[in-house]
């Protein structure tokens, strides 16, 4: 008896934390890219027929945000960024920084009052300090590319 009354209880929980949240499903598509390939260069714009078609793919994103989370992306992943901080404004994806130990960190924002993803992506000192010691080949410094994104808000993603 003890145990079904804990299963209801535990069953009503989870039915009233489920019906608080307000998930949000958005679908992205790429409106603008721009590339500095290094520190002597100018940001150029690229136009879209001319950019590599995976950047292309429709991007999804999902919120709680009733809870203010982050719930997945086909385009944000978990190791790219330490936390997401939500103001009233922006959604803003906490990047590890340019003294990460991996390739390449993302700086993400999602102005949620015109619905535009910026996604700035640059090499971090790992990797140009690894270039540096490769004499052979050019390094990335100063290299920077910004994918800019206009998302709406979808039913449902899948």
């Amino acid at each position: 008896m003890k145990k079904i009354i804990l299963i209801i209880l535990f069953s009503l929980i989870l039915i009233q934390t489920k019906s608080f949240s307000k998930e949000v499903n958005l679908s992205c598509d790429l409106s603008s890219f721009f590339i500095k390939k290094n520190f002597v260069t100018d940001e150029v714009k690229i136009p879209l027929d001319k950019v590599e078609p995976i950047y292309l793919n429709k991007v999804t994103i999902k919120f709680d945000m009733e809870n203010e989370e982050f719930l997945g992306s086909n385009l944000i992943f978990p190791n790219e960024y330490k936390k997401v901080l939500f103001s009233e404004d922006e959604i803003y994806f906490l990047t590890k920084g340019i003294d990460d130990d991996s390739a390449s960190f993302y700086d993400t924002r999602l102005n949620r009052v015109t619905g535009e993803l910026t996604r700035i992506v640059q090499p971090t000192k790992a990797l140009l300090r690894k270039q540096l010691e490769n004499t052979d080949g050019p390094t990335d410094g100063g290299f920077k590319q910004t994918e800019i994104y206009q998302c709406k808000v979808v039913d449902k993603l899948f």
